[in-house]
């Protein structure tokens, strides 16, 4: 057999003189599929247990050792796949932090507001206790009504400060770009933003972001696609595929922050 599991099949194709097309029509697998095969992309097959069925298929009717080639598969898609599980189990276990997180913030501004409307009502009872009542005092004679010195003006009675409405804090700015292409050079941020981050995907990558203080936000990058996050003081990113993105902040190139399949957590930018 040849270097790979991809020439192995290739070689033995061009042997039989098929065409990928022809291939696929014989084994009922999408060309596509084949092709990613020969070529190693096992980012471009579908989960582990299917993309074994398509190489047993694939050696069978090109004539190949079936047991051989599982083995090979095993040896080189293995890797693959297993790192592709430890991400999605990593993936899923920070969302499942978040979901907890973003519970407690929940709680906590209930709490909060139930707290404040409590403060607005005892405020509100105290400022009706100290109205004053004027007392009532005994009408005098006609006689004396005449002399009777004119009581003096009353004093204008002093505006009540209501309590200043709270205003909710700003959203951080994001824009994102999975169309057309967003140039990476020379950017420089904007008089309201300090920080501008733009990552672009050279392989698939599950990114995870924190624009300063807010919500964190998630983006499943494919090869091509590119992303554009603006922040005042901090951001924080989460890489599940460290050595598959290229990353910049402020137009100037950052990193390498890992290995093709790393994940490397809690990369902080700041001004």
């Amino acid at each position: 057999m040849g270097d790979s599991l991809g020439e192995d099949f290739q070689r033995a194709r061009e042997a039989k003189g098929l065409t990928l097309e022809e291939a696929a029509a014989r084994t009922r697998i999408l060309p596509q599929y084949l092709k990613a095969v020969e070529e190693n992309n096992y980012a471009h097959l579908p989960d582990e247990v299917f993309a074994k069925g398509f190489v047993r298929s694939y050696a069978r009717i090109l004539g190949l050792d079936e047991a051989a080639i599982a083995r090979k598969f095993d040896e080189t898609g293995g890797q693959f796949y297993a790192k592709r599980a430890e991400r999605e189990t990593l993936k899923q276990q920070l969302e499942e932090e978040e979901r907890r997180k973003q519970v407690n913030r929940n709680l906590v501004v209930g709490v909060v507001g139930v707290a404040l409307l409590l403060l607005f009502a005892l405020i509100g009872r105290d400022r009706d206790r100290s109205v004053p009542v004027p007392n009532s005092e005994p009408i005098p004679p006609a006689s004396q009504q005449e002399t009777a010195p004119s009581p003096p003006p009353a004093e204008p009675a002093e505006p009540v400060n209501e309590p200043a409405p709270l205003l909710a804090p700003s959203q951080p700015e994001v824009e994102r770009n999975f169309s057309g292409a967003l140039p990476l050079e020379g950017v420089a941020p904007d008089n309201r933003k300090k920080l501008v981050v733009d990552i672009e995907a050279v392989e698939r990558c599950w990114v995870k972001v924190q624009i300063d203080r807010a919500a964190f936000q998630e983006a499943l990058l494919y090869p091509g696609d590119r992303v554009r996050w603006k922040a005042q003081d901090r951001i924080a990113l989460t890489l599940g595929n460290a050595g598959g993105v290229r990353v910049m902040l402020n137009g100037k190139p950052q990193g390498p922050f890992g290995d093709k399949g790393q994940v490397v957590r809690e990369i902080v930018f700041t001004p």
